[in-house]
């Protein structure tokens, strides 16, 4: 469910509409060590992007360095308490994940051995305004190997998304 949120963050940005923020607005982290600050601007221009889809706020973004794009997510509920760090769970509405390819990628999820904490500083649906802190052990998805993403930052223009979802049974 949760990864399934980021890949529609992913593809719905195609499709908002708001006014091109500066370049205020950006996701950094230590991943693995080695500085992570996100530069592939998306349909909006921006170097990140965050979203409100079931309740959840998704907030994404991509680093391509030497022709080697990654991407950098967290998620977590529209209803979460500010600078109040929590645990990343996705049984409970939270994640963290590190994308390195398509099928590849790392997460904080504790079901796995993983863990992280997450703590949202802002999040104003009237301004459109996300932000906040994260970090975490994660897990690689494919061979369990580790990475530590550490100093996690993010801030972010909320945008207005239309989503419309069949019926189950409906393609």
């Amino acid at each position: 469910m949760i990864k399934r949120l980021v890949v529609l963050a992913l593809f719905a940005l195609t499709g908002c509409s708001k006014s091109l923020p500066g370049p205020e607005f950006y996701v950094s982290a230590s991943v693995g060590g080695n500085g992570w600050n996100s530069n592939v601007a998306n349909s909006q221009n921006t170097n990140v992007a965050a979203i409100i889809s079931q309740n959840s706020m998704v907030v994404v973004a991509s680093q391509n360095i030497d022709n080697t794009v990654t991407s950098l997510g967290v998620v977590f509920p529209k209803t979460i308490t500010l600078n109040q760090p929590i645990a990343i769970n996705p049984a409970q509405g939270t994640a963290l994940a590190y994308s390195i390819t398509q099928t590849e990628g790392y997460s904080a999820d504790p079901a796995r051995g993983g863990s992280g904490t997450l703590t949202v500083t802002q999040l104003d649906e009237t301004a459109g305004i996300v932000a906040g802190t994260f970090s975490g052990d994660a897990v690689n998805n494919l061979n369990g190997s580790r990475i530590k993403i550490t100093n996690g930052q993010f801030r972010s223009v909320i945008y207005k998304v239309n989503v419309t979802t069949p019926p189950p049974g409906k393609k």
